[in-house]
């Protein structure tokens, strides 16, 4: 009877956290048909017709080749990394939001990050990496999968080190670090398989009491369109040894959350 209590009880939350997923989807896309509704249907017809044809691989896609060509669209601004939904002002706010979360984080970690070796998987645009350069960061690596944007944020940030990696297919040869940053990048990680490679990246790279930052991380485990996954706390603690890792609660972060992971 225990037994099928739990397995019953199990079930009633999948399927409540389900729910609650389900319920913000749809007010997110209500207030986009709202906000632009043609702009909605072209992203919509783009993103399911021709975007698949475009970009698709198997089971996977060629995310070097989209993200390439969508930084080549919308240059430096947040909507390249952000919700193109949204017009860039909303996405500014949701970035400040997300800044005033990560600064919490950083408080509550004490980390000194003038003495700090920091690694971003994903810089993207550079927002992030503009925040940790206003803390004085010591010593930066962004590392992406497409150089696109490389030329500017080099011109920006001399100090600082950019690499074009895969983090999902290939090592990151770098010295270890004492954070490292994957914000706004795992979601559009697609399988498994990659997605445990790139944490194995996390690890091999990470200090000894080193910090993982990492979101979103979403209540249900799902596959969107073609290049979207959504991926949750329990399969990224699969990847992480429990006795070199350590857990700390989930933090509300934007739509969904961050989770930090300290290396014992």
């Amino acid at each position: 009877m225990p037994r099928l209590y739990l397995v019953v009880k199990e079930r009633a939350n999948t399927r409540l956290n389900e729910f609650v997923g389900e319920k913000k989807v749809l007010k997110e896309v209500l207030y986009k048909v709202y906000k632009n509704p043609l702009g909605l249907l072209k992203r919509a017809i783009f993103k399911t017709l021709i975007a698949p044809f475009k970009y698709r691989k198997g089971n996977d896609y060629d995310a070097q080749k989209y993200w390439h060509d969508r930084f080549s669209k919308y240059g430096k601004t947040l909507t390249a990394s952000g919700d193109e939904g949204l017009s860039e002002e909303e996405n500014r706010r949701d970035y400040e939001r997300a800044v005033n979360t990560m600064m919490a984080v950083f408080r509550k970690e004490k980390i000194d990050f003038e003495q700090t070796q920091a690694l971003e998987i994903g810089c993207g645009t550079g927002f992030y990496t503009q925040l940790l350069h206003d803390l004085k960061v010591k010593s930066y690596t962004g590392a992406d999968i497409t150089d696109m944007l490389f030329p500017e944020l080099r011109q920006k940030f001399p100090d600082y080190h950019f690499i074009q990696k895969d983090v999902t297919t290939e090592e990151i040869i770098t010295p270890p670090f004492d954070i490292i940053i994957m914000i706004d990048v795992i979601e559009h990680i697609v399988s498994k398989e990659k997605l445990a490679f790139a944490m194995e990246n996390v690890q091999r790279c990470l200090k000894n009491n080193g910090f993982f930052i990492i979101s979103p991380i979403m209540e249900i485990s799902k596959k969107h369109l073609f290049y979207l996954h959504s991926w949750t706390i329990k399969e990224i603690k699969e990847n992480f040894p429990d006795e070199e890792y350590t857990f700390r609660e989930l933090m509300p972060f934007r739509q969904d959350a961050l989770l930090v992971i300290k290396k014992l």
